[in-house]
């Protein structure tokens, strides 16, 4: 089988992030299980749910000063400012990967994300082109995946 991926989709509450960067543009990540096991005496095993499992970490890079910069920077500032007017990030990742047999979109729906760090900047003379983009990171309290 052969697959390649193109024409992949990021939205952030519904509006389309344009001004990505290079290399890894978006990574979706997840640090916990979605379920806990133990072994007892005998063999004998019991297994639960984790419901920390469903949380995900967007880590999403965009030019600085682009549209999408200033607006996801504003999400930052009004969560660190405790503003009554912030509501939780959606966000959805569209992959599209074609293979031999067709195409299928990988769809990952994140819920209630809220940004985790404060964007970090500075200055290289060297010609380092990190500097030009603006890193986020939003952890998000609920994550889909489905292949269409």
């Amino acid at each position: 089988m052969e697959a390649y991926t193109s024409h992949d989709i990021i939205e952030i509450d519904g509006e389309v992030v344009t001004a990505l960067g290079d290399g890894d543009t978006a990574t979706i990540t997840y640090s916990n299980d979605i379920m806990a096991m133990k072994t007892g005496k005998n063999g004998n095993t019991v297994a639960a749910h984790n419901e920390m499992g469903r949380e995900a970490d967007l880590v999403i890079r965009v030019v600085k000063g682009s549209y999408d910069d200033k607006r996801l920077n504003s999400k930052v500032i009004s969560w660190k400012s405790r503003s009554n007017d912030f509501e939780p990030i959606r966000g959805t990742f569209t992959k599209v990967i074609r293979t031999d047999t067709g195409i299928t979109n990988e769809v990952t729906t994140l819920k209630f994300g809220i940004p985790v760090k404060v964007v970090e900047t500075k200055e290289n003379v060297e010609g380092d082109t990190e500097q030009c983009f603006s890193q986020y990171t939003i952890r998000f309290g609920d994550s889909n995946r489905a292949l269409a």
